[in-house]
């Protein structure tokens, strides 16, 4: 059973209130003494899409950067570029909204590195025993961290039901390579009667899988990469996912690439949930989302498979407030845990602290 340390925030709480206590849940944990002087500390966080205003902001982040260098440790942040064309699918354009969004040096008393190169394709293999995997193609600044933090916004989530930590590891650190393996079991399709024609879903398309029929746009599924994109940018509604096949692949993938990424990073690594402004859909929707619930606090472990456990308890605890996406047709997010407790990434059972 491992500790998991929880602290309620008040709903609309202001920056520096989210940073200290961020801060002082991570120190709890103790995991910071392994942080040794001229350490490289890795950050990982999400900068959000544009116009997205769900994700965690950069004035968290100064206080923890803070810490770190107390230590004498060398933090900085990073992510990767997207699979899917679209404004960060490329180490510049991606950079230029994190500045956007007001993750300067600045405000965060901390550089930006891309862990994947300029255009995502900087990867380096890793071999697990999975079910699904057995090489992974993670980032390739990854194996070089001495330390991991990863701050992860709680959201909802097309394909998962949920995204937090196992997410924020498992597609965020991955290389485009890593990404299309996660993403290729997901096959969508076009709704005939609602498509327009209107051509934004052959556009966006990476792998070129999308043609204009007569009536209708159609999917090539032999040169469909599952990325997703096509779904994000249809206004129409008219294109769908086969949840009940793709979903449960793509969370058992993202937890192996999960494992792949900290693995071999025991007692070096720490994660923190952010439950504030917890939207329907990843911070990935370059839109403004209002929040599904009321803020509830920050929540901060060593394992990352309790922690994301503890953090779907307090909601639906505490919110009656489920992450199935779509009522219709729901998810199951605890999926992602069962299958990441199985290949011994983490456990389910935590004992929750609160502070």
């Amino acid at each position: 059973m491992k500790k998991v340390y929880f602290r309620k925030i008040k709903n609309g709480a202001g920056a520096d209130e989210i940073a200290s206590t961020n801060l002082e849940l991570i120190k709890m944990t103790g995991s910071l003494d392994a942080i040794k002087p001229g350490a490289l500390v890795a950050i990982k966080m999400h900068f959000g899409d544009r116009g997205n205003i769900g994700h965690i902001k950069p004035e968290t982040v100064k206080s923890l950067v803070d810490e770190i260098k107390a230590r004498y440790g060398k933090p900085f942040l990073v992510e990767t570029s997207t699979l899917y064309v679209g404004a960060r699918s490329n180490a510049y354009d991606h950079l230029m909204i994190a500045y956007e969004h007001g993750f300067t040096f600045e405000k965060t008393g901390a550089p930006i590195i891309m862990a994947d190169g300029l255009l995502g394709h900087s990867q380096v293999p890793v071999e697990i025993k999975g079910k699904h995997c057995k090489k992974l193609y993670v980032a390739s600044d990854v194996p070089h961290y001495d330390f991991l933090i990863f701050l992860s916004h709680v959201t909802g989530h097309i394909i998962t039901g949920m995204g937090a930590t196992l997410k924020n590891i498992g597609m965020g650190l991955s290389a485009r390579g890593g990404k299309l393996a996660q993403h290729s079991g997901v096959k969508p399709s076009v709704v005939a009667e609602k498509c327009v024609k209107c051509g934004r879903c052959k556009s966006y398309c990476p792998a070129d899988a999308i043609s204009a029929g007569e009536s209708a746009y159609s999917i090539d599924k032999a040169k469909c990469i599952g990325c997703g994109e096509c779904i994000t940018v249809c206004k129409s509604d008219a294109i769908k996912f086969s949840w009940k096949q793709s979903s449960k692949v793509v969370q058992e993938k993202m937890a192996e690439y999960s494992l792949g990424v900290v693995g071999d990073k025991s007692g070096r690594c720490v994660f923190a949930n952010h439950i504030i402004h917890v939207t329907k859909e990843c911070d990935c929707m370059a839109k403004k989302e209002a929040a599904e619930i009321p803020d509830l606090g920050i929540a901060v472990s060593e394992d990352p498979v309790a922690l994301d456990a503890a953090t779907i308890d307090i909601v639906t605890r505490r919110c009656d407030y489920k992450f199935d996406y779509d009522k219709n047709e729901p998810l199951n997010p605890w999926h992602q845990l069962d299958h990441a407790e199985k290949i011994g990434l983490g456990t389910k059972k935590y004992e929750l602290v609160e502070k």
